[in-house]
């Protein structure tokens, strides 16, 4: 099963160009079996995601791309949206694992501007070193909107730290949707069995375009 767990649409995300229905269009043409809503601060509806996926027969998952004070991360399973301040990733790592979730560090290293680096010229154990690393359960070291060697330092770090690996193609617009996707080997049915797959590991990253 190929989904792809990192998408922003015009529903809830300022930032996207991409309508539901054409990202829903342009998942079918990728030849995706599941798509992640990952709105910025935002969970969609749980009746309106489902609507959306037998509208299109693909499966539909939630999730939500959360700010926090050390930068992105990707959770699932969470309902509570950060509706007044912006979350430590302590905070968050701690709501996460009450829901019974899961999170992921996101684009950690786009531009190095997380870290006050604006080269590549980060050793492995500065990075190894922020608190990001330490309130997650996994590292997306596939995404479309930052370098392949920013998406190769993320799969060092992830490894240094045995963490998970996800990708996510970060779509904002049709074109990118499904360019780094996760190859389950079982069918995921819902979110609580997506969330089971990625805390086990049960997932292969796969660059598609």
């Amino acid at each position: 099963m190929r989904v792809d767990l990192h998408i922003h649409t015009t529903a809830y995300s300022p930032c996207s160009i991409m309508s539901p229905d054409d990202m829903m269009t342009a998942a079918v043409a990728a030849g995706l079996d599941g798509i992640c809503l990952t709105e910025h601060n935002k969970i969609w509806p749980a009746g309106d995601a489902r609507i959306l996926g037998e509208k299109y027969r693909l499966t539909v998952f939630r999730g939500m791309e959360v700010t926090t004070t050390a930068g992105d991360v990707l959770v699932f399973g969470l309902e509570e949206e950060p509706l007044i301040s912006i979350w430590t990733p302590e905070t968050l790592k701690r709501k996460v694992d009450e829901a019974g979730g899961v999170a992921i560090a996101a684009h950690p290293f786009r531009g190095f501007l997380v870290f006050g680096f604006a080269s590549l010229q980060m050793d492995l154990n500065e990075a190894l070193d922020n608190r990001l690393f330490a309130n997650v359960h996994g590292v997306e070291v596939c995404n479309s909107m930052v370098t392949q060697d920013e998406n190769e330092f993320a799969a060092k770090v992830a490894d240094a730290l045995d963490l998970v690996k996800v990708g996510g193609s970060d779509a904002h617009d049709p074109k990118a949707v499904g360019t780094c996707v996760n190859v389950f080997d079982d069918r995921i049915a819902d979110e609580r069995e997506l969330i089971a797959a990625i805390r086990n590991g049960k997932v292969r990253v796969q660059r598609m375009k």
